[in-house]
Parts: structure tokens; sequence; C-alpha cells
């Protein structure tokens, strides 16, 4: 990427190597015992608890369970490890514990769940897949004394202790924005669209989804949206759906893609259809989430249209930080707000994500 901030976190990520263990699972120190009732062992009690909360400052321990191995959850270790590297230049020690589902499958992210419980870190963050599936594993948590993070995605009636990425509303909104940027690069009063829907399961997919749908719906009678598929987030089988849909659609006009993959996966359909000479060049507008380095290729060869940008680097950090601030700092632990954006190849080079977030870092203030 262009940006400057992407290049110090290319840097700092080939020095920084993996401060994720898959292992590492010793369990946090005891609390100290309470002080015998004797007379004369009383005094020393206080001075028995002392060191037992120094060294409970010390160190801290983040489980972190992304929705699946994905390139947008690399960036968000990615961030996270960069925290770690600057909370150690302050004397702060953080172990990162990373557990990525291998798809983004309900039981596995519990099973993950689960498995972080047992190893009872200071802190466990999600990114929730189904969250009444993982509900009442969050609330086991916390009962255990462990402060859950949810990031990325959040839903309703949450036990989580704070949120680190795009509000609900936001989600849902940022659906919205996709459609009115398609609807406005496409340029015509009606048309035909498609959806790329991700996960069926995904919180936040349902949201985007939905923000678009209804936006079409009520700003829009001219557009038909002709099909909706879930590609759960895979760029292969949004490549495959995406072919199958141009071929039933040729006169298609936009296709919306509601997660990290879908429109990476159908923008390399569409170049395939138009080197065919099956669908005309500039014909077919595509959206897609999250400027990553596929999306930004996609954008750059022209078959991708733009980019709903929110960022997992960021996510990463501050996730890493504000559990930081109040375990060493005794700063309350509080969610990170984000934003979402628009991108396209006219904007791409002087597009700067991280100059919005810089407003945020409570903890330094």
């Amino acid at each position: 990427m262009k940006r400057k901030w992407i290049q110090k976190m290319m840097a700092l990520a080939l020095t920084l190597g993996m401060a994720a263990s898959m292992i590492g699972c010793g369990e946090k120190e005891a609390a100290p015992e309470a002080p015998a009732t004797e007379g004369e062992e009383a005094p020393e009690a206080p001075e028995a608890e002392e060191p037992q909360e120094t060294a409970a400052k010390d160190k801290i321990k983040i489980v972190i369970i992304p929705k699946l191995v994905h390139e947008f959850y690399n960036l968000v270790l990615d961030g996270a490890n960069l925290a770690v590297e600057e909370l150690a230049g302050e004397g702060k020690e953080v172990e990162i514990i990373w557990s990525a589902p291998t798809t983004a499958d309900t039981v596995e992210q519990t099973e993950k769940l689960e498995a972080a419980i047992a190893l009872n870190p200071d802190y466990i963050a999600i990114s929730v897949i189904d969250g009444e599936s993982c509900k009442s594993l969050m609330e086991q948590a916390k009962e255990a004394g462990i402060k859950v993070i949810a990031f990325d995605t959040d839903f309703e009636g949450s036990p989580a202790d704070a949120f680190v990425g795009c509000s609900t509303d936001a989600q849902y909104e940022s659906g919205k924005l996709a459609a009115d940027k398609l609807v406005e690069m496409i340029g015509k009063e009606e048309g035909k669209l498609a959806m790329l829907t991700g996960s069926p399961d995904a919180e936040n997919h349902i949201l985007f989804s939905g923000g678009f749908r209804d936006r079409v719906k009520e700003a829009y009678p001219g557009y038909e949206i002709v099909t909706e598929q879930a590609d759960n987030d895979d760029k292969e089988k949004a490549t495959q759906l995406t072919e199958a849909i141009l071929a039933q659609y040729p006169d298609l006009d936009g296709i919306f893609g509601g997660d990290g993959s879908a429109g990476v996966g159908a923008a390399i359909a569409l170049e395939a259809a138009v080197k065919a000479g099956q669908i005309q060049e500039n014909q077919v507008y595509i959206s897609n989430y999250c400027l990553m380095p596929d999306p930004e290729a996609s954008l750059r060869s022209g078959y991708l249209s733009c980019v709903i940008d929110y960022s997992p680097y960021w996510i990463g950090y501050y996730l890493t930080q504000i559990a930081a601030a109040e375990s060493f700092d005794g700063i309350p632990l509080q969610g990170v707000p984000l934003e979402f954006d628009v991108v396209t190849l006219d904007t791409l080079d002087t597009y700067d994500y991280s100059a919005t977030m810089k407003e945020i870092e409570y903890w330094n203030q």
C-alpha cells in the first residue's frame, strides 16, 4: 500500500516475528491467601500482598480469537504485535496467544473459546461469528474473572466488557454507503444488482447486506437485486459464484461484495468474462470491504470499483492497548469506535485511514 502507516506496519512485522503463540498456556498466578488470624502475624499481611500486586502488573496475557484464517485477521495480529512492541518499550509485557479457526465455522470457534477460558488469561478478545453460540461462553469467561473484548463484530445483548470496531449501527449504514456508491458509479436510474453476502451466520455480514438491501429498496426503485449468494468470505467461492451470476445475468450492472473477499473474487470472474467477450468493459461495478493487499490490487486492475474501508490493523492495535491501559495504568476498559470510509482508484494513493484514529488514544492523554 502507499500509505505511510502500512509501510511502518510491514517493517515492524518483519522485525517482530510472531508474537503470537499457540501454546504458552500457563495459568495466571493464584490470588494471595488471606492472612492468618494470629495477632503476631497480622502486621505482615500487607507486606505479603504487595509483591503479589506488583507481579500481577508485570505481564498480561490476551487470547485473540478471530473468525478464521484470513488476510483481514492477519492484519489484526500485525496491529496487536505493534502494540506489544510499543508497550515493551514502556516496560509493560503483553503476551498474545493467537487462536484462529481454520474456517468461519461456529462450532470450531466455540471450541476455541472454551479452550481459551481453560487457559485462564487476563483477557479474551473475540470476533464473534454467531452471537447466540458464543454468548454463554463469554459470560462464563467473565464469571471466571477474565475480561472479554469483542472486536470487528458486535451483536445485540453482547456481554463483552468492551468492543473495538465499527458499531452495529455503523455496520448497517455501511451497506447503505455501498449501495449509494455503486449506483453513483453505475450512473443510471435503473439496473440489475447481485449480492455476495459473506457468511450466513456472521453478525456483521448480515448487517452489511441488510443495509445494502434496504437502501436499494428505499432509494433506488429502478434497481432490481436479481440474486443473493453466500460466499462464506472465501475468494475462490466468490469467484465461482460470480462466474455463474454473470453467465445467468449478462446484463448485470453491479455486484455488492459483503465481506473482505467477495469483491476480490467477483473482480477475478469479471476480468475473465470481459476478456472472453461475455461482458463489456466498464459494464459491471463491484464493491468490497476493507482495503487490504488483495482489494488494493483489484482496485488497481480496474475490475474492483470501490472499497468500504475500516482498518483491521488498528483493531488489533487498540484492543491490545485498551487491555494494557486497564491492567498497567488503571484506566477503565472502554471501547474504541472505528469508522467506515470509501476508497476508489482515484483516491487510493492519497488515502490514509490512520489519520482518523489519532484522536482516540485516550490512555496517552
